[in-house]
Parts: C-alpha cells; sequence; structure tokens
C-alpha cells in the first residue's frame, strides 16, 4: 500500500487516490497498483493509466511532476491516460496550460474529483475551461 504523508481528506493526494480507485472498481475495473505509476485499471481490452495528485504549496512543481510520471509511462497508443486532481481552481490553471495537442495526441484524460469523492472526466478533445463548471 503507498506510504500517504497527509491524511486521507479533502484536497489530499490519499483522498483522490481512493476516489478514483473506489470510481474505477465501482464501474467493473480491476484495479492494480505497481509501484510505478498510481492506478492501472482494466477492464476487457480497456485500460487506464493514472496518476494523482492532491492540493500542495507547489501546485506547478507537482502538476509538472505528475505530467511526466505519467509521460514516463505511456506505452500504447490505445490506452487511456489521465491525471486524477482535486476540484480546486490552482489546478485548473495548470490543466489549461496543457495543449490541446497534446492531450488529443495522447489520449489524457483529466479526472476532477470534488470534496464529496464524485468524479468527473474531462475527454482529450474537452475544453478544460468549458467542462471543469
Amino acid at each position: 500500500m503507498k506510504y500517504f504523508k497527509k491524511e486521507k481528506v479533502y484536497p489530499n493526494e490519499a483522498f483522490i487516490q481512493e476516489a478514483i480507485e473506489n470510481y474505477f472498481s465501482n464501474e467493473g475495473f480491476e484495479i492494480q497498483k505497481d509501484g510505478q505509476i498510481d492506478l492501472i485499471a482494466e477492464k476487457n481490452d480497456e485500460k487506464w493509466i493514472i496518476e494523482a495528485k492532491g492540493m500542495t504549496s507547489q501546485i506547478t512543481v507537482d502538476f509538472n511532476t505528475c505530467i511526466g510520471q505519467l509521460v514516463k509511462n505511456m506505452e500504447s497508443s490505445t490506452w487511456n491516460y489521465a491525471i486524477a486532481i482535486p476540484y480546486e481552481d490552482k489546478y485548473k490553471v495548470q490543466c489549461m496550460k496543457l495543449p490541446d495537442y497534446f492531450r488529443n495526441n495522447n489520449n489524457l484524460y483529466i479526472i476532477i474529483v470534488n470534496e464529496n469523492a464524485q468524479i468527473k472526466v474531462i475527454t482529450p478533445t474537452n475544453n478544460v475551461e468549458d467542462t471543469w463548471k
């Protein structure tokens, strides 16, 4: 089990991690953790590689680290890749800096988690600002 520095409350990473695990498990996905990536979810021919982050004092650095960790694990154009983050304006700003070209070409989803552990998935072709609401 992954060690988290902060307790499992919103908007900490442990909360985000648990929310996405529950979401994908409830959708019928088999959940895996391999130490390299926060969550691998598989069902039939569908595979998700997900990196989670919580609220920190250095959003830009941690967001960029999250993207870098995900990019290093991109092995197939048929897999879905995602970052899972809290529903916070500071993360919205970071997400809006991701070029549409990059998100589209790398099948990169953005999963936002609110304080009630509800999930909203922004697809690679959705506009971040419009869909964030």
